[in-house]
């Protein structure tokens, strides 16, 4: 139990990397788009739409961050984690908001045999929400773990690990089929995806997410030192040449777009937006309409200070004694 507070905890605190109030406002930017920027605001978890906070209720939990934001069918959807206190220690606690309304996805998830430990990742397909994380069974003889989705609440067991888990599952659904990316049992070192919770190895990678293309499902990360995908249809694998050496966002818009996390996004392997290298790696990044959207960090001083960069115009910042960015989400309008 140790082991798996000590990891939550890790993630957690790389998570909180806090978000500064120096807000620079660009409105010629963003006029073509809404954007939303999940993260974090004097210690509250909130996102911003077109660079105003929305500040979300987090019911008296500590440090509570705001990770990932979906916008489906004007409805949004954040994804957040916070820390609690049990009668005996500190817990990480997975939260979750619709049009701001907090679930308590520990409290929501777990049964009188489970209890969720960690929700790592969420997905939305119109109207209906997935979840995946894992749950322990509540025993203190031995730890017990098992890999699961929800789709709208209801539970699907992927795999029994029996021991604790360190990899941090991404979860996307195509054709009715979900993907996830995990290992087979727990170690690090059998790292692959499941579909329908079929797991296929993929040895020495290191998979970082998964992306969509029309009917095609794509996951993608590092193998051999290198910038890899694995197109799930056909089980084509690509291995892109320095100095991609390694894929740590993916998208397709027509064309396909990574970054390996330095201040570069690639279009078919050239580098297609560079601006403001000064600001940072990329976090995380959207394409939409051809518009390039991306949150960035960059260390300053003892600290770091998170920006939004769009279309190579810095958007807005926040320093990390105040808050944090973690996520984007682009809605054209």
């Amino acid at each position: 139990m140790k082991k798996i507070l000590l990891v939550l905890t890790l993630a957690t605190a790389l998570l909180q990397i806090s978000c500064s109030e120096d807000l620079i406002s660009n409105t010629t930017a963003t006029n073509s788009a809404d954007v939303y920027v999940a993260g974090q605001k004097d210690s509250q978890a909130c996102y911003w739409k077109n660079n105003q906070p929305v500040i979300l209720d987090s019911n008296g939990f500590t440090g509570p961050t705001a990770n990932k934001v979906i916008v489906s069918n004007n409805d949004v959807y954040v994804l957040g984690i916070g820390i609690g206190a049990t009668t005996t220690a500190l817990e990480n606690v997975p939260m979750f908001w619709k049009n701001g309304v907090l679930t308590n996805l520990k409290a929501a998830l777990s049964t009188d045999e489970e209890q969720v430990m960690t929700i790592t990742d969420m997905e939305v397909i119109g109207d209906d929400v997935y979840f995946v994380g894992y749950t322990k069974k509540p025993i203190i003889t031995f730890d017990d773990y098992t890999l699961a989705y929800w789709k709208n609440g209801v539970k699907t067991t992927v795999r029994n690990y029996g021991s604790y888990v360190q990899n941090l599952p991404k979860i996307k659904i195509q054709n009715n089929t979900v993907y996830i990316t995990a290992s087979s049992d727990g170690s690090e070192t059998l790292n692959g995806y499941y579909a329908n919770s079929i797991f296929n190895e993929i040895p020495n990678s290191i998979l970082n997410g998964l992306a969509s293309n029309g009917n095609e499902m794509f996951v993608y990360g590092t193998l051999n030192n290198a910038g890899y995908y694995k197109n799930t249809n056909t089980n084509s694998e690509t291995t892109l040449p320095a100095p991609i050496n390694g894929i740590t966002k993916m998208q397709f818009a027509t064309d396909l777009y990574v970054t390996n996390g330095s201040n570069t996004i690639y279009k078919n392997g050239v580098a297609f937006d560079n601006s403001q290298p000064e600001l940072g790696g990329i976090i995380d990044f959207k394409i939409q309409n051809s518009g390039a959207y991306k949150i960035t960090q960059v260390a300053v001083g003892d600290g770091y200070t998170s920006h939004l960069v769009v279309n190579g115009v810095e958007a807005m910042h926040i320093n990390d004694s105040e808050g944090t960015f973690m996520s984007v989400f682009v809605v054209q309008n």
